[in-house]
């Protein structure tokens, strides 16, 4: 009997030590909000939906729109383990899904270089050394395109030769011509990009130029150069569903482009409500850089 209780004792205590070895467990996967729509598996389309015309002629997409595949703001890369950090130091409850659907394995496609400045960006993201390693949009600047369209809640408007986006976050707006007109000149860079659109079919291309090198895709990095380059398709889907494509490319970071896919549902009682930055702000020094 002794020799039995011993051997049950040394079992447990060799399987405590191998346990302590091997860590804490993985979090568990979110669980994905009510009505998900997974950018890796989506529903099919349609084809034979008829979207209403404006006056102009426009596919009418008009509304309130918000993130059915989740909203993302740690991380676009997918870390379970990432978003389980977020979720502990946020409060909020654990991100799902995977954006970016090329390259297939979810990665952002760094050039070796910068892929090297990205790791150190991830580490940074907890304790920045400077100001110049935090994430811009927690000094109030603007989110850039494509990452505003997956952040919030936004509303389409349109008009005669036009289609206007106003965001939830930073008081953002972009208004988008479809009349052909070009660029502004090289030489302006700008934080939310030039935008030019027009129509193929019920889908609205948006080509974002002029951007500058300011902006991040994400909270911990996603870095780009000023050579940054948009291509958006908004395609009405379904009355109450637009899948958003956003394919990047910028040759002096990424070694080839990449896509992202964010579906988003109509918001038959949403409210925009401000995204304010100054107002009772008890860190200025942090939004203003004088801390470092």
């Amino acid at each position: 009997m002794a020799k039995l209780f011993f051997g049950m004792l040394t079992a447990l205590l060799l399987g405590g030590a191998v346990a302590a070895q091997q860590g804490p467990p993985p979090p568990p996967k979110a669980a994905p909000p009510p009505n998900w729509i997974d950018p890796r598996n989506p529903p099919k389309e349609d084809p034979k939906v008829a979207p209403p015309r404006t006056a102009d002629g426009q596919p009418k997409i008009e509304g309130e729109w918000a993130q059915a595949s989740d909203i993302i703001t740690y991380s676009i890369e997918d870390p379970e383990l990432e978003r389980a950090e977020h979720t502990a130091i946020s409060g909020q409850r654990p991100m799902v899904g995977r954006p970016i659907i090329d390259p297939i394995d979810g990665k952002l496609p760094y050039q070796p270089w910068a892929m090297k400045y990205a790791a150190f960006l991830h580490e940074e993201h907890r304790k920045p050394s400077s100001i110049r390693y935090l994430d811009p949009v927690s000094r109030g600047f603007q989110e850039g395109v494509p990452r505003i369209n997956y952040q919030g809640t936004f509303q389409i408007q349109q008009f005669p030769g036009l289609v206007l986006f106003t965001y939830d976050y930073h008081h953002t707006y972009r208004v988008i011509p479809l009349d052909g007109r070009p660029h502004v000149g090289k030489g302006i860079k700008l934080w939310m990009g030039d935008s030019r659109g027009h129509w193929e079919g019920n889908t609205l291309v948006v080509d974002v130029a002029n951007n500058n090198d300011q902006t991040w895709l994400q909270i911990v990095g996603g870095f780009h150069s000023d050579a940054f380059h948009v291509v958006e398709r908004w395609t009405l889907s379904a009355p109450d569903h637009i899948v958003y494509l956003a394919t990047v490319d910028d040759a002096k970071v990424y070694s080839r482009p990449w896509t992202l896919r964010v579906d988003m549902r109509r918001q038959k009682v949403e409210e925009q409500w401000e995204s304010a930055i100054w107002e009772g702000n008890k860190t200025p020094e942090i939004v203003s850089g004088s801390d470092k």
